[in-house]
């Protein structure tokens, strides 16, 4: 009942196409990637019993995942990285550590990012997109240029593009500007939330993004 009043639009577990699948952990997705070096995984949801559950039917094993990348770090997103033991794992320089890591986050092999970088990561072309505003390290992530997983930065609501309910910004007009940021990527095509489902009309869910920052002066916050 409250999955459906407060996340509609949340995806089942299960595939979402031959290479891509959504695992849904409660009020939260995170997705599986199978890349030619391995699975791939962003975020990681925050009950190992269900998503080694989730794992087990999709025929997937924790162990074949190769690569984490993690959207930020709150519990919903963060808290299953001890599943992933032989999984290296991608985070922004510039979010803060979480208090529910059951050792520090130091102990894990943790690679920190900073700035829009462009990787390889099991055989996927990996660009990351700095998107502060939820938290001050938040990312979003395009796959082979046109995958676009953007975590907590955004919602979709009636298939347009929504900054994140209020209480859970910690800066709105960092997140405004982060939001014209993605709306100005080319060649996506498919845009993919953590608690409301995903787009292949990208277009028009940046729809408004787009206009109000083309008619921004520079440095404008906009919407």
């Amino acid at each position: 009942m409250i999955r459906k009043l407060f996340c509609p639009d949340l995806l089942e577990t299960g595939p979402l196409s031959d290479t891509l699948m959504a695992v849904r952990d409660g009020m939260v997705n995170f997705f599986v990637l199978k890349a030619p070096g391995g699975l791939v995984c962003i975020d990681t949801g925050w009950r190992p019993a269900v998503v080694r559950r989730s794992f087990a039917a999709l025929a997937l094993n924790l162990r074949d995942v190769t690569a984490v990348l993690l959207t930020h770090l709150h519990w919903d997103h963060a808290r299953c990285v001890s599943l992933f033991a032989h999984a290296e794992l991608y985070v922004s320089a510039r979010e803060a550590p979480p208090f529910f890591m059951s050792k520090p986050l130091g102990t894990y092999p943790l690679k920190r990012m900073s700035g829009d970088q462009e990787l390889l990561v099991g055989g996927l072309h990996v660009r990351l997109v700095e998107t502060p505003g939820h938290t001050p390290g938040s990312v979003a992530y395009v796959i082979d240029d046109r995958l676009l997983f953007t975590g907590d930065t955004l919602r979709l609501k009636h298939g347009k593009v929504r900054p994140d309910l209020a209480g859970s910004v910690s800066n709105g007009v960092a997140l405004k500007h982060s939001l014209h940021k993605l709306a100005g990527l080319t060649g996506i095509e498919c845009l993919l939330t953590a608690h409301s489902g995903l787009s292949k009309d990208t277009k028009s869910a940046f729809a408004c993004w787009a206009q109000a920052k083309a008619a921004l002066p520079e440095g404008g916050a906009g919407l």
